[in-house]
């Protein structure tokens, strides 16, 4: 069954198709957002939140602003998340297509990561901020797919 709502402190928002319009507003940061089962959506996120998941969504975008713990997508095809505020952690896993649109703020932040395991096609996105009149492009950054491991000093080496 199709819902969006609020379970305790986690918005489930499970099996929507083809809507381009779900909008979640979110009132309390200690919440979460999971997503899944969603198959060409797009999702907006209003207000911060704890944590945001997608599993198993395929043509799936979601637009959010401010995360406290982090974003992860698992077992997804074709997703798009766009970062407008900041997220220390995106965090994709076992998926193939995945564009990650951040600021520049975010991007800037020393301590913001990109962790990916057994995914294809990742691109991360640094979007100039909107508020900066600048003419400047967003710049695409691919994720490595493929590694070289050598020994060095008896050592793998990366």
């Amino acid at each position: 069954p199709r819902r969006l709502e609020l379970q305790g402190v986690k918005w489930a928002v499970e099996n929507w198709s083809g809507r381009q319009d779900l909008v979640l507003e979110n009132e309390a940061p200690k919440n979460s957002v999971y997503v899944y089962g969603c198959r060409d959506c797009v999702l907006q996120v209003k207000g911060k939140v704890n944590a945001v998941s997608l599993d198993k969504c395929v043509r799936v975008g979601v637009v959010f602003g401010d995360v406290i713990s982090g974003v992860e997508a698992v077992n997804c095809s074709s997703v798009q998340l766009q970062v407008t505020g900041a997220v220390p952690t995106l965090s994709i896993e076992k998926t193939d297509g995945a564009q990650l649109f951040v600021s520049k703020r975010c991007a800037a932040d020393p301590n913001f990561q990109v962790v990916t395991a057994k995914c294809s096609a990742v691109n991360v996105v640094v979007v100039p901020d909107p508020d900066t009149n600048s003419e400047e492009d967003p710049q695409e950054h691919p994720v490595p797919e493929q590694f070289i491991s050598t020994f060095q000093g008896g050592k793998l080496v990366t």
